[in-house]
């Protein structure tokens, strides 16, 4: 009776280990392997690679990026002893996620959806573990390869909703302390002076940078789920609280100094101090909570190393019994690149000079063209830009439109530093979607924009997209035109349309001279090939 039990205990403790071992790759072939599909997916993926690094350099909100593969490799090598537990053994099923990965990346470019790009250079690096180490090793490293979307540069759709947050709390924060406070959007005025709460105010940097931190804090501190869910909670929760304190307290400063402090450059400095002293006692908190006495590369249960574990078949032996995966892998990276450059080489024979065109409307006097126009929208830089002016008994407006082509990736139409508003010259004061009621009884749905300059001039702004003659005001199904558009060969490209007009008291001025102005107006631009007698006139 008491040798039964041992006797089943000991049976699957050692052979395991010791076939996966004759099985799989020897670690230094395999971790050459890696490295050389890691620099194969850097070149085959370059443009989305240089798209991505951009990003990071480019923008502050996401200027974390680059340091974020160091960190998972550091988090990778605090499990070291529990690799070497395990032998890499190649999956097929990585291959066939690169493949899937590869396909969502040649559907990205060509709809130039970066952010879809940028997704997919992330994802390969742990689909590449994946396919070349295997799933034991993966799920070693879970975490380190899960760190690596931090990565990723996404979360510019909170940015209106932090602002939201931090105008409201300012607000009530001020009034609560006994300070005469109007507000309009996100302008605020107190006796002392006016402030806007910009973009660079919502606190995304600060959100994004505490979770980032917050996470590897978590990992290393904590081996208890709970406790890492519930530091990670207070990661997200304590960086939006403190943004409206700060926000609040540079209001403060600058009421108790009248505006000699807390403004220009000294908010962001007192930003940044405030949110560095805010994690330090978030940090040191945590510290009292601490329960990281178990090491994190120690043994879980179930990895029994086995003797020779890692070394395998010889090299040549190992590299042949593998040779299907590998071979599926390097298949998989390959493909959507190389499909990738014959679409382009077949847009590029289907270009030609098209061109927008102004149309001529009863009632109306122009178009006039616009050689310096009072506002423009802070777009990428259009192939063709055309900008008019329109004047009737009902009012004057201007009509801009910015035209992409198909001829080659990238239309620039639809990305993440696109605005409406310059942010410096003009203001946002408040945005939404409306929908214009035609004569016809049919409906256009625009993006409104209300926009105030330094001088105090107010400009109702009505915008909408046309992607291979058809409209609509959603980005998403901006980049699915697109992609059909490129995919079947249309030739018209995509168009940013936008009318706007000043008003004095009221939007609603404005807004019945862009109806006005829509009702008369084609539902679509025209595209039109450029004529050889424009060619002459120039």
């Amino acid at each position: 009776m008491n040798t039964s039990p041992s006797s089943t205990q000991a049976h699957p403790a050692a052979p395991a280990p010791i076939k996966a071992s004759k099985s799989g790759l020897p670690w230094p072939m395999a971790l050459g392997l890696l490295a050389a599909a890691f620099l194969a997916m850097l070149a085959l993926y370059w443009p989305s690679v240089q798209s991505l690094v951009g990003i990071w350099a480019n923008s502050d909100t996401y200027a974390h990026g680059m340091v974020i593969l160091p960190i998972s490799l550091f988090l990778a090598w605090t499990q070291r002893h529990r690799l070497a537990q395990v032998t890499p053994n190649p999956s097929p099923f990585g291959a066939l996620v690169i493949l899937a990965l590869g396909t969502g990346w040649f559907l990205a470019r060509a709809a130039d959806v970066t952010v879809v790009q940028t997704f997919v250079v992330v994802a390969m690096v742990p689909a590449l573990v994946l396919a070349i180490l295997g799933w034991q090793v993966s799920r070693v490293l879970i975490f380190p390869l899960a760190y690596l979307f931090f990565a990723w540069p996404v979360g510019s759709f909170l940015v209106p909703i932090l602002q939201d947050y931090t105008a409201w709390f300012t607000v009530w924060m001020l009034r609560a302390s006994g300070i005469p406070t109007f507000s309009e959007g996100y302008y605020i005025s107190i006796p002392a002076g006016d402030f806007v709460v910009a973009e660079v105010c919502s606190g995304i940097r600060y959100l994004i940078a505490s979770v980032a931190l917050g996470l590897v804090y978590a990992y290393l501190v904590y081996r208890s789920i709970w406790r890492r869910m519930a530091f990670v909670a207070l990661s997200i929760i304590v960086p939006i609280v403190a943004n409206g304190l700060r926000a609040y307290g540079i209001i403060m400063i600058a009421h108790w100094t009248n505006m000699e402090h807390a403004v220009g450059v000294d908010h962001l400095i007192y930003g940044w101090l405030f949110f560095g002293f805010v994690m330090f006692l978030l940090f040191w908190i945590g510290t009292f909570f601490r329960d990281d006495h178990e090491p994190l590369s120690a043994k879980v249960k179930g990895e029994d190393a086995a003797p020779g574990a890692g070394t395998g078949l010889p090299l040549t032996r190992s590299l042949a019994s593998h040779a299907t995966p590998i071979v599926a892998v390097v298949v998989a990276l390959a493909l959507a690149p190389s499909g990738e450059t014959w679409l382009d080489q077949r847009m590029a024979a289907l270009a030609g000079d098209l061109r927008p065109e102004a149309p001529l409307m009863a009632g109306w006097d122009g178009p006039e063209t616009l050689d310096e126009a009072p506002w423009n929208p802070r777009w990428a830089e259009p192939d063709t830009r055309l900008q008019v002016a329109y004047a009737s008994p009902r009012g004057h407006m201007e009509w801009h439109v910015y035209h992409y082509r198909h001829d080659q990736p990238g239309t620039d139409l639809i990305r993440y530093d696109n605005r409406i508003f310059d942010g410096d010259y003009w203001r946002r004061i408040s945005q939404g979607s409306r929908t214009i009621t035609l004569p016809d009884g049919s409906q256009r749905p625009v993006r409104e924009t209300l926009l105030r300059s330094r001088e105090g001039n107010d400009r109702v702004v009505w915008h909408w997209y046309q992607v291979a003659g058809q409209t609509t005001v959603r980005p998403i199904e901006v980049k699915l035109l697109e992609a059909s558009a490129r995919l079947t060969g249309h030739r018209e490209g995509s168009l940013l349309v936008v009318v706007s007009a000043e008003y004095e008291i009221s939007p609603n001025e404005a807004r019945d001279t862009l109806a006005g102005f829509l009702e008369q107006s084609p539902r679509r631009v025209a595209v039109v090939e450029s004529t050889p007698q424009v060619a002459a006139d120039e």
